[in-house]
C-alpha cells in the first residue's frame, strides 16, 4: 500500500506542478479515471469521509488529478488503485505556489501573516496574497452550495417559473427562447435531464451512458418526461472524448504560469462525462454533472454572438428576481423599485431596490455579471470583474445615499429619517467577505454597506422584518470603514427554508420520481 503524507506533518518541501504532473503520468489513465469517478460519487452521495479530507482527498483535488490524467496521461502504465488516487490527491493538496515559494493554502501568507518587508514589498505581498486567496476560495467554496436552491434558481430565472419584469422588452429571452437555442426542448427538460444523469452517476460509481435510459424503471418516466430530450442533452451538452478534452484543456491551462495551472478552468465542468475510457461513459468528477443545470452554466449556453443580448436581458430579470425574494420577508415592510429622479437638469436612476423595514432603510443594487477566469486563477487583471460589478454597485449605492432627499421627493414612501445601510447583491459569489484584501481595493463605502450573493440573500430574507432590521443595524454598528459583514445576520436563519425555492423544486415532481426510478432499477454502486 502506498504511504500517504499527512499535510500537517509534511516537512519535505511542497510539490511543484510539473512534479505532480509527472507523478500522474506514471499511472494508468483509465484505471485512475475509474477510481476518481467512484470516489467523487461517494462524495456526491452526501458521504463525508473525514479521514480522506484530512489526507487532502476532496472533490476538487480528485477533479484536478482526473483533469491532469486526461490531459497528460495515457493507458498501459502502473494500474491505479484507491490508494494511488489518494497519494496523488495528497500531492495536489500540497502543490507549491511557485510565485511565493510556499505551499498553496498552507503558508503564512494564506493565514494573514506577512513577513517584515518594506512598504513596497508589503504591497506586493498583499497583492499576491489576495490572488492566492481568490484561487483557493473559487476552487473550494462552489462545492458547498445547496443544489436544491441552485436548481430551483435556474427554473426561477430561466425556466417555467421565470418572470420578465413589467415594461421590459427582452432582446433574447422572449417566449420560447430556450427551445430555439436548443432545437426544441425546454429549460425544464434540460434541467431535469441533467438531474437524471447526475443521479445515475451517483448510483453507479460515476458510470453513466445512454443505455441507462433503456432500463424499465426509467422508461416508465416517458409519460411525464422527454427521454428524447435526455438523449440530446447527454450527447450535446454532457459528453466529451479524450482528444477533445485535451484540446480544450490546453486552451485554458497552457497560457498560465505553473502557480496558476491547478486553478485553471477544468473542462470537466462543461463536459463532465468522458467516453472512450471504458464501456459507456465515465464521470471522473460526478459533482460537475449537476453544475450543468445551475445558473452559471446556463449563462454560457448561448453562442458567443447571442451572449451579449442574453446578458442584457439577465440584468433586469435578475433585478426582478431579487425583488421577488425581498417580498418573502414576513412582517411590516415596503419593497420599492428603483426611481428616476432629477438632480438639476440631469435625470438619474436610483439604486435597484429600497427595502423599508421598521428600523432601517436598505438600499440594494443588483449585479448579474459573472466572475471572470482571471479572478478564479489569480491572474494579473484579477480585480477587473469585481471592479466592474461590485465596485460599480458600491458607487451606485453611494450616489443614491447622497441623493436620498431628491429620490424621496419623487417617491414619498422612502423614509429619509431612518438609518440607512446598503447591500450589493451579485448573481454569483465573489467571496468578498472571506477575502478582505479585495474589499480594501474597492471604492470606499460612504455608509455601512455589505456584499451578498443571491444565494445568501435567499437566506437573509428568511428573517422577519423586525429581525432583519435589528440584525442589519447590529452589523452596521460593527462595521469598520463602513464594510458591513453580514455573516451574523445569516447565522440567525439557521433551520429555516425559503418557501419560493422549496415550492419551485417541488413543482418539478420528476425530481422525486427520478430518484425512485433509480432506486427501483437496481443501479448499485460497484
Amino acid at each position: 500500500m502506498t504511504k500517504l503524507v499527512h499535510p500537517s506533518r509534511y516537512t519535505g518541501g511542497a510539490y511543484t506542478w510539473d512534479g505532480f504532473k509527472s507523478a500522474v503520468r506514471r499511472v494508468d489513465r483509465d484505471s485512475l479515471i475509474a477510481e476518481a469517478a467512484a470516489v467523487t460519487a461517494i462524495f456526491a452521495n452526501g458521504e463525508d469521509p473525514t479521514e480522506w479530507k484530512r489526507l487532502g482527498v476532496t472533490p476538487w483535488t480528485v477533479a484536478d488529478v482526473a483533469r491532469t490524467s486526461l490531459a497528460w496521461g495515457g493507458p498501459g502504465r502502473t494500474r491505479a488503485e484507491r490508494q494511488t488516487l489518494f497519494r496523488l490527491c495528497n500531492m495536489n493538496a500540497l502543490l507549491i505556489d511557485e510565485e511565493s515559494g510556499s505551499s498553496v493554502g498552507s503558508d503564512n501568507e494564506a493565514d494573514g501573516v506577512i513577513p517584515d518587508e518594506s512598504a513596497e514589498e508589503i504591497e506586493v505581498s498583499r497583492e499576491r496574497l489576495g490572488r492566492i486567496l481568490a484561487r483557493i476560495y473559487f476552487e473550494q467554496f462552489p462545492g458547498q452550495r445547496s443544489i436544491l436552491a441552485e436548481v430551483a434558481r435556474s427554473i426561477l430565472l430561466f425556466g417555467s417559473a421565470s418572470e420578465i419584469p413589467s415594461g421590459y422588452s427582452p432582446k433574447m429571452m422572449t417566449p420560447g427562447w430556450f427551445e430555439r437555442l436548443t432545437g426544441g426542448f425546454t429549460l425544464d427538460d434540460y434541467v431535469e435531464s441533467v438531474f437524471l444523469f447526475s443521479v445515475i452517476a451517483q448510483q453507479q460509481s460515476g458510470r453513466v451512458s445512454l443505455d441507462d435510459l433503456d432500463s424499465p424503471a426509467l422508461l416508465e418516466l416517458g409519460d411525464v418526461f422527454s427521454l428524447d430530450a435526455a438523449r440530446r442533452v447527454f450527447t450535446d451538452h454532457l459528453v466529451t472524448r479524450v482528444a477533445e478534452f485535451k484540446a480544450t484543456n490546453r486552451v485554458w491551462q497552457d497560457p498560465l504560469p505553473s502557480a496558476a495551472k491547478k486553478f485553471a478552468f477544468n473542462p470537466l465542468t462543461n463536459r463532465p462525462i468522458v467516453e472512450g475510457i471504458a464501456s459507456g461513459g465515465v464521470a471522473p468528477w460526478v459533482q460537475a454533472i449537476i453544475t450543468k443545470a445551475l445558473p452559471p452554466s446556463i449563462y454560457f449556453l448561448p453562442q458567443t454572438d447571442l451572449r451579449k443580448s442574453f446578458a442584457d436581458d439577465l440584468g433586469p430579470v435578475f433585478q426582478h428576481y431579487t425583488g421577488r425574494q425581498l417580498e418573502l420577508i414576513d412582517g411590516p415592510k415596503q419593497v420599492l423599485p428603483e426611481e428616476r429622479y432629477k438632480l438639476g437638469k440631469q435625470e438619474i436612476d436610483s439604486c435597484d431596490w429600497f427595502l423599508d423595514l421598521p428600523d432601517v432603510l436598505v438600499l440594494i443594487e443588483c449585479k448579474a455579471r459573472q466572475p471572470i477566469e482571471s479572478l478564479r486563477v489569480g491572474g494579473s487583471d484579477w480585480l477587473r470583474s469585481i471592479e466592474d460589478s461590485v465596485g460599480k454597485g458600491i458607487r451606485q449605492l453611494n450616489r443614491s445615499h447622497a441623493h436620498i432627499k431628491s429620490i424621496s421627493s419623487v417617491r414619498a414612501e422612502i423614509d429619509t429619517t431612518k438609518p440607512r445601510v446598503g447591500i450589493v447583491v451579485t448573481l454569483e459569489p465573489f467571496y468578498l467577505n472571506q477575502n478582505w484584501l479585495i474589499r480594501e481595493r474597492l471604492d470606499q463605502a460612504e455608509f455601512p454597506l455589505g456584499v451578498l450573493s443571491i444565494g445568501e440573500l435567499e437566506t437573509l430574507v428568511l428573517l422577519s422584518a423586525n429581525e432583519l432590521g435589528q440584525a442589519l443595524l447590529t452589523c452596521a454598528g460593527a462595521a469598520e470603514d463602513n464594510v458591513m459583514l453580514l455573516n451574523p445576520a445569516l447565522d440567525e436563519t439557521h433551520g429555516r427554508e425559503n418557501a419560493l425555492l422549496v415550492s419551485t423544486w417541488e413543482s418539478i415532481g420528476l425530481f422525486t420520481r427520478i430518484n425512485r426510478a433509480a432506486e427501483r432499477s437496481g443501479m448499485d454502486a460497484e
